[in-house]
This record gives C-alpha cells, sequence and structure tokens, in this order.
C-alpha cells in the first residue's frame, strides 16, 4: 500500500511537470502571437528619449558612464526621472544594432515575456497549493489584458517592465529566504530591487508590497518580516540620497504643465479628492472594458470635480468598502484581503490624491494593479463554480467551463490588444486613431496638428511645388490647433504653431504676426514666438524689427540656435560678412554636430562664387545630418560634372534621410 502511494506521488509530479512545460510553452507562444506585430513599429510619442536623438546613447557603450550621472530626459524644461538602467540598454543595443527601432520592439517583447515567465514562477509559489491551473489563468489574463499594450509597444515604456521585473526578482529571493531562512537570498532580494530602483524610481511602491506578501503567503514572523522591511527601506533611502540633485546626478525639477494636470493648478483639497476618486473609478473601468484606450488623458478629458459628484461618491463607497472587507479578513489571511490590499497600495498613488500625476491617468500607471485584478477574476471564476483551486485539485467537469469562461475573456483581449499594437506604429497612426475619442483633449489636437504638418514640410523639402495639392492636410492641422486653443486659449504653442503655418507656408505674415502676439499675450518669453515674429517681419521687409526680435531671442536663450542662424543671415545680406562667419563660428562651439552653419558657409561661399569652399561646407553638412535639399544638390553638382559615384552616393543619403524622416 505504502508503495502504492509513493508510485501515485510519483506520477501525479511527473503529470504535474508536463503539465507545467506545457503551459510555459503556451505562455511563450500566446506571448509572440499577442505581441508579435510590435517588432514591425517605428518610434512613437515620447520613443525619441532612447532613440539616436538622444546623445548618449548614441554613443553606445562609452556613453553608459554619463548615462548613470545624469537625468533620463530633458525636453522643454521639463525634466525626467534618473533611469539609467534603461537607457543603458538601449545604449547597449544602438552600439551593437545601430539606430533600429525593430530590434528594439524584439528586444521589449522578450523583457515582456521573461517578466511574465517571472510572475508565473511566482504565483506559482504562492498559490503552490492551489491547482497548477490558478496561477496560470492569472498569468494568462495579465500577460493578455489590454491596458499593457502602452508598456510593449512603446519603447519608452521599458522602464515600467524592468522594474517590475526587478521587483519580481527581488521578491522571488525574498520568498527563498522564507522558505530556507538563509540570508544571501535577502542579499540577493537587495540587489535585484536596487536594479529595480535603477530602472525607475516607482520600485519604492514595492516596499509595501513585499511585507504583504511575506504576510500572506509565507510562516515567517511578524518581526521577520519586519526586518526584511528595514533593511530594504535603509538601502532605498541610501539610494535616494545618492540620488540627490547635485550628489550623483544634476539637479532636475519636473514642472507640471496646466494641460498635462490642472489639478496641479488648484489649490481646492476638496477638487484634489473628488478628482482622485473620479480617477480610481475610471481606473477600474479600463481594467473591467479596457476600451477605448488612449494615448494621452490630459485636459480636458477628465473632469475636474469634488466630492458632490455622484461618481466619486460611488467611487468613495466602493473604495472605503473594499478596504473595510480587506481589513475585516487580513487576521485570517484571506486571499481576498491580499487582492484588495495589493490593488490599493499600487493604485494608490496614481490617484492624484497626494500627489498630481502627468496627464492624470496613464495606461501604463495600471500595469502592476492590474495583477491583483486578474488574481481576482480568476478566484470569482472558480468561486462561481463552487470550486476550490486551493485543494490542490479542480474536478475536470468544473475545469472545462472555468477553462471556458477564461477563454471567452481572452479572445476579445486578444484581438484589442493585437489591433492596439498596430496604433502604436507611429506617431501619425497613433494620434489618428486616437482622435476620435479626443476631441476635447488640447495636447492630442496640438500633436495631430504637428505631426501633419511635419509630413507637410517634407513633402515641401522635395523640389516640386506641391502645395496646392497639400492644402487639405495643412487645413485639418490648422482647425486641430484652432481647436486646441477653443478649448484652452492659454496653449500659447498652438497659437504659434498657427502663425507658424500662416508665415512660412501660406506666406500670410501680417496674419501670422497676429498669431504671435496672442501666443506672446499667454507666455511674454516664449522665445519660438519672438523668433518666428522675427521671420514674418524680416518677410515683409522690416529689417531692423527683426534684427531686433532675434537680438531678443538670442538675449533670453544665449544657447539658442535658430535665432543665430537667421540673425547671421540678414547680416550676410547686408554685405556684413564678418558678422555672418562670427554668429556661425558660435554655433559650432556651442554645438559642434550641428549642420545648420555649415550649410551657412556652404550659401555664403556659393553666393561669393567660391564653388570649391561651398561644396565643402555642404559635404561637411551632410555628414552632420542636414536635411536631404543638401544632399539633392550635391547629387545635382556632382551629375553635372559627371562623377557618377558621388551623385549616387548623395542621392542615396537623401533617400535614407527622407526614409526616416517619413517613418518618424
Amino acid at each position: 500500500m505504502k508503495e502504492q502511494k509513493i508510485e501515485n506521488l510519483e506520477l501525479n509530479r511527473s503529470k504535474s511537470r508536463l503539465l507545467n512545460r506545457v503551459f510555459i510553452g503556451l505562455i511563450i507562444l500566446f506571448t509572440f502571437a499577442l505581441y508579435g506585430n510590435t517588432i514591425f513599429n517605428y518610434y512613437s510619442l515620447d520613443d525619441y528619449h532612447i532613440s539616436s536623438k538622444n546623445m548618449l546613447i548614441k554613443k553606445g557603450i562609452k556613453g553608459i558612464p554619463d548615462i548613470f550621472t545624469s537625468l533620463y530626459a530633458s525636453e522643454g524644461g521639463i525634466d525626467y526621472g534618473y533611469r539609467p538602467l534603461v537607457r543603458s540598454s538601449f545604449a547597449i543595443e544602438y552600439e551593437i544594432f545601430g539606430e533600429n527601432p525593430y530590434v528594439s520592439h524584439l528586444f521589449n517583447v522578450i523583457i515582456y515575456l521573461l517578466v511574465i515567465l517571472l510572475l508565473y514562477k511566482i504565483l506559482k509559489r504562492l498559490f503552490r497549493d492551489y491547482s497548477l491551473f490558478f496561477p496560470f489563468f492569472i498569468t494568462l489574463l495579465f500577460l493578455a489584458h489590454p491596458v499593457h499594450t502602452e508598456v510593449v509597444a512603446s519603447l519608452k515604456n521599458r522602464d515600467v517592465i524592468l522594474n517590475l521585473g526587478f521587483c519580481l526578482l527581488a521578491l522571488d529571493f525574498l520568498l527563498k529566504y522564507a522558505d530556507f531562512k538563509k540570508i544571501k537570498f535577502i542579499i540577493w532580494g537587495l540587489f535585484f530591487y536596487i536594479l529595480a530602483f535603477l530602472s525607475k524610481e516607482t520600485a519604492i511602491i514595492f516596499l509595501l508590497v513585499f511585507p504583504l506578501v511575506l504576510y500572506f503567503f509565507t510562516s515567517l514572523s511578524p518581526k521577520k518580516i519586519l526586518y526584511c522591511f528595514l533593511v530594504l527601506l535603509g538601502f532605498s533611502l541610501i539610494s535616494f540620497i545618492l540620488t540627490l540633485p547635485q550628489v550623483y546626478i544634476p539637479e532636475f525639477s519636473r514642472e507640471m504643465r496646466f494641460t498635462e494636470n490642472p489639478l496641479s493648478f488648484d489649490d481646492n483639497i476638496w477638487n484634489q479628492v473628488g478628482t482622485g476618486f473620479y480617477v480610481l473609478l475610471y481606473y477600474l473601468r479600463l481594467l473591467i472594458f479596457p476600451h477605448p484606450l488612449l494615448y494621452i488623458y490630459a485636459y480636458n478629458m477628465v473632469p475636474v470635480v469634488n466630492l458632490a459628484n455622484l461618481w466619486v461618491l460611488l467611487s468613495v463607497v466602493f473604495h472605503i468598502g473594499i478596504f473595510i472587507i480587506a481589513v475585516y479578513k487580513f487576521r485570517n489571511k484571506h486571499i481576498l484581503s491580499f487582492i484588495i490590499i495589493f490593488y490599493l497600495i499600487t493604485i494608490g498613488p496614481y490617484s492624484n490624491i497626494l500627489i498630481s500625476v502627468p496627464c492624470i491617468i496613464g495606461e501604463r500607471f495600471l500595469f502592476v494593479p492590474s495583477l491583483p485584478f486578474c488574481i481576482f477574476i480568476v478566484y470569482l471564476i472558480f468561486y462561481l463554480f463552487r470550486s476550490k483551486p486551493e485543494t490542490g485539485r479542480v474536478q475536470n467537469k468544473k475545469l472545462v467551463p472555468i477553462s471556458a469562461i477564461i477563454i471567452l475573456l481572452l479572445i476579445p483581449y486578444f484581438i484589442k490588444t493585437f489591433k492596439r499594437n498596430k496604433n502604436w506604429n507611429t506617431n501619425y497612426s497613433l494620434y489618428a486613431a486616437d482622435m476620435k475619442y479626443l476631441e476635447n483633449s488640447v495636447k492630442a489636437n496640438d500633436l495631430l496638428a504637428t505631426e501633419l504638418i511635419r509630413k507637410v514640410n517634407i513633402e515641401l523639402s522635395k523640389p516640386v511645388d506641391v502645395t496646392k495639392f497639400l492644402r487639405p492636410t495643412i487645413n485639418k492641422a490648422i482647425s486641430h490647433w484652432e481647436k486646441a486653443v477653443e478649448i484652452y486659449p492659454g496653449h500659447y504653442s498652438s497659437w504659434t504653431n498657427l502663425g507658424v503655418v500662416y508665415n512660412r507656408i501660406y506666406k500670410e505674415h501680417e496674419k501670422a504676426i497676429g498669431y504671435f502676439e496672442k501666443a506672446l499675450e499667454v507666455k511674454p518669453d516664449h522665445g519660438v514666438a519672438i523668433f518666428n515674429m522675427g521671420q514674418a517681419y524680416e518677410a515683409l521687409g522690416n529689417i531692423n524689427k527683426a534684427i531686433e526680435l532675434y537680438e531678443e531671442c538670442i538675449e533670453r536663450d544665449p544657447d539658442i540656435i535658430n535665432p543665430r542662424s537667421r540673425l547671421s543671415n540678414v547680416y550676410f545680406r547686408m554685405g556684413e560678412f564678418k558678422k555672418a562667419i562670427m554668429l556661425n563660428q558660435e554655433i559650432m562651439k556651442l554645438y559642434p554636430m550641428e549642420p545648420l552653419p555649415y550649410v551657412n558657409f556652404g550659401n555664403y561661399y556659393f553666393n561669393i562664387a567660391d564653388t570649391a569652399k561651398a561644396i565643402s561646407f555642404y559635404e561637411q553638412a551632410v555628414e552632420k545630418g542636414a536635411p536631404p535639399h543638401v544632399s539633392l544638390f550635391l547629387a545635382k553638382f556632382y551629375h553635372d560634372r559627371n562623377n557618377i559615384e558621388k551623385a549616387n552616393y548623395y542621392r542615396q543619403k537623401a533617400r535614407n534621410k527622407l526614409a526616416r524622416n517619413k517613418n518618424h
């Protein structure tokens, strides 16, 4: 009898190992089936932070030391956090593959798969007394949930994936410490937790998740759980001190704009709390019904409301209610208590109640909270069929309908995710796909209009005049900018962009000046508006006013390029060649890789019939990334002189540049 039991036990273990291998194979296949189409995507939205436009990444492996002592990104006075591990991964990719977004997307899918497999491993440990189908179904739902598309399809959000991956590795070793009581596992857990911090600072949230998991799923005493917490907290504080400005990285600030999150400009505490609970309900709705998915939820998509709002009251009742349930079942270590507390810990920081978050709502903020949601859904399905997965076995007659419901959930998840991935192909595909849901978004109107004009400028850079064919596209861009300032008249960049279109494309310079004046009413020190107004006055023949505005730009921002370049061209036409040369030399000194001064010198020497010098400067400009028309000029120049090899070289340069511009 005893031998028979041992034999049966071994047989069951063998079946479990086989089933586990099948599940792992299915997870791998499902991941690539779901996200394989992202590999053919280009860059979109904020991906330029990690493309070759980022000079440190362009240095490859040599840039890694500087990456570890610099910020993630800085743009228009807005600084982003300290995430050196993520940028280092892109620097290594650039070193090996050059600028190749398809390789980067492939690695994003692979990293996501590794995190999913690690999650499956940890879920098996947490629910080790449960049926193996329980952690497997949770993993599948988490893997396929459509709110993850932003994280996987957007390269910039690799920080979110790595952050969770390293936090899970840290948790894995803490669980091993709980099982085997060896200090080395705490050390390894600490190591991976530090890597999570170096991926994204939001790893701080897991300081509360770790003890929560250890309490619910291990036999560790509260004293030892507190010991683990204090060790992690201590090193977190050390990491925080090291990354303080002026200690290890440059000083930085994250100034929120009104169009990102109007709560940053609202001192009414009841509006903060009310909108925060409204946001929490919105997040729950996205988890339950993930449609529509949007790349931005900023002003004016989410209303600023107080506690008198019906939806806010519903959210307050719901969230306080589930919190009471969690507290009531806490001592019994009930799985519902774990799910609720895990969810509240990970979603709470993004509610805007304590701090305002960029764009009010972000799908990437749901990446971790979607895990307790998926655990709850699977638990609920098992519970509805009165099946107890914690017994380790599930009757086949109950497993069939449970599996059927999971599949019924996965089918729409798969379709939504697969289709959404394609939207992230380029900026234009993303902006255009979401615009029907974002008509009241200032930023969405501005971004789509900007992308339309970028495409127009590519066409206008070609030697054939196609302006009349582009009028519908130009007018569409204008309508979106007009919509943006209608929603929020203080959006000075849209006023400026309207002026730029009328000034540079339609040549209606006086009308353009009116738009620039509107922008300067909102932001008197807006350098872009001042510079473009200078161009408008220059086009109208008011050279003195143009010079005055260019000089004002340079005075406001001594490191600026375009006003110097434009002013140098004015001086050249006025016959003040030395002043023109001096201004371009200043640009060369400030920005050695900037092609603009080389193009200017080429133009100057060509105008004074010094062709040899002109061609030399044009060639240098091309090597530094000059616009395609410079390469086309050189191609024609060498073709006319029967130098076919060089003509073909520069023609190909122009094609490559045009292709990159088109795909961007």
